[in-house]
């Protein structure tokens, strides 16, 4: 099955077109902003380097969070547009779950993604190794920052670290290491995992995974009811 790949949720702008046989192209750009107008480009620059057209893809994958309000959106309404012109199924992968799958397997230790929110309150989630695959508990944001990582952890054996947060909570709890795995998420893992889920039938859809209130606020009555020159 040809699978395409997106990821826009973080630091990054990712596209990458895969197959049964591996990665055909990849794209990943790190950037904070832009992902709007470099994602559609970025589509079509993996599409042709992998000399395949939309028609021929079986699903797309896009990354659903946590992450940034705005890239998420952008992704996933870049991965439902594709995926509604070649009338196949968008699977949503969660980016703490895309880390975890580039972190090498390790048997009885704790692997725990951080990702900058942002904001104080970080997104973290707590994977362990079993039956081949790093298991998560699901990803939260953590009030009280990395200062809380301890409790986070309750006195479990110091873990390895992995995201943009990583050398950062090793160094708030002075244990641990940092995994050598990027930062952001590999967008043909991304594919990979969505076409793991597919033959498992387990696949989830592309729904936006936001674990706080975005960062605006309605408008007052007082000021809705303004002249729009006032």
């Amino acid at each position: 099955m040809l699978i395409l790949g997106l990821d826009c949720a973080g630091s990054a702008c990712s596209a990458a077109v895969i197959d049964e046989e591996g990665a055909l192209a990849a794209r990943q750009e790190v950037m904070r902003r832009g992902q709007a107008e470099r994602i559609v480009p970025m589509i079509a620059e993996v599409l042709s380097e992998a000399d395949r057209t939309p028609d021929a893809l079986g699903a797309v994958a896009v990354t659903v969070g946590p992450g940034a309000f705005t890239g998420v959106r952008i992704g996933i309404a870049a991965a439902q547009g594709i995926a509604r012109a070649a009338g196949c199924p968008v699977v949503g992968i969660t980016v703490t779950d895309a880390l975890a799958d580039a972190v090498p397997p390790s048997d009885g230790e704790t692997l725990v993604v951080v990702l900058d929110s942002r904001r104080p309150d970080p997104f973290v989630e707590r994977f362990r190794f079993s039956e081949n695959v790093w298991r998560g508990d699901g990803p939260c944001a953590l009030p009280g920052g990395l200062g809380a990582l301890a409790d986070f952890l309750h006195g479990a054996p110091p873990p390895i670290f992995a995201g943009d947060l990583a050398e950062e909570a090793r160094s708030t709890i002075g244990a641990g290491r940092v995994a050598t795995v990027l930062s952001y998420p590999d967008p043909v893992r991304v594919a990979a995992l969505a076409g793991r889920a597919l033959s498992a039938g387990v696949a989830a859809p592309a729904v936006p995974l936001y674990l706080r209130a975005p960062d605006v606020s309605a408008p007052s009555k007082d000021r809705a009811r303004r002249p729009s020159g006032a």
